[in-house]
């Protein structure tokens, strides 16, 4: 059976999310202590309906996530920049109904973010998450770290920053943009997992939630051809202030080999 198709009959009693409906009170208080969150991305990888949402498909499948120490996300896109974990244990039935072993015990892990519920994720014997979203059950796996941020094989030569032309009839702020440089953010096997990662990257960083990505496509040959991207700092200050607020999103922010 499914595990999923089983969620119906105990999802509701469960407080996963702040976008939940409420959640049913519990009839004695788990005993919560401080944990340490998994770290790296999670995808929502399966979506079932518990209750009536007018579409088949879920909004929050293929939704990505972060769950740091200094960093957590949800399925509905929100971020926190300061989480507290706190976990506990639950009958695994609670989340899965029949398809569990009887009184087989998962591990919960609670998310609080200023003080207010932000999310709820359940360990499974796989090594996934589970939650719930309004009326969707969800079920969430660790993304490998070689698919969104994938290292080049070797240093080789920088490629050439692709140059626009000059815009005749704005002079001033193409002199402007010129001032700026690439930073060196990562590297992806095509242009459709750059874009992507650029767009989890512009979550994390305001810098460059602003702009547009560079990115460049490097030919290794008999490595294949990788796909570099780039954001664009003003300085040295901005730089660094990029790859601060990236912190361990990617593993070789700013590295000059690759510029």
């Amino acid at each position: 059976m499914n595990r999923l198709a089983v969620i119906c009959a105990a999802a509701a009693s469960l407080a996963l999310s702040a976008c939940a409906s409420d959640p049913q009170p519990m009839t004695s208080a788990p005993a919560k202590r401080m944990v340490t969150p998994p770290g790296g991305l999670w995808e929502v990888v399966e979506a079932m309906a518990v209750a009536p949402t007018g579409t088949d498909k879920s909004p929050y499948l293929g939704q990505k996530l972060a769950l740091y120490e200094t960093s957590a996300g949800d399925p509905a896109g929100r971020t926190c920049a300061k989480p507290v974990y706190m976990g506990w244990e639950a009958e695994a039935a609670s989340m899965v109904g029949a398809a569990a072993k009887p009184g087989e015990m998962r591990p919960v892990m609670d998310v609080t973010c200023d003080g207010q519920a932000f999310a709820t994720y359940m360990g499974m014997a796989d090594g996934s998450l589970m939650t719930r979203v309004n009326n969707w059950a969800l079920t969430l796996k660790r993304v490998p770290p070689e698919a969104m941020m994938a290292k080049a094989p070797e240093p080789a030569p920088a490629p050439e920053p692709v140059k626009a032309e000059p815009a005749k009839a704005e002079p001033a702020k193409m002199a402007e943009a010129d001032k700026r440089s690439i930073v060196y953010l990562a590297s992806y096997k095509n242009e459709q997992t750059a874009q992507s990662g650029w767009k989890a990257l512009a979550k994390k960083s305001p810098i460059l939630a602003k702009q547009e990505p560079v990115i460049t496509p490097f030919d290794l040959g008999k490595k294949g051809k990788w796909y570099r991207l780039y954001g664009l700092a003003v300085d040295e200050a901005e730089r660094a202030a990029i790859c601060t607020q990236l912190g361990k999103l990617v593993d070789e922010c700013g590295s000059r080999l690759r510029e």
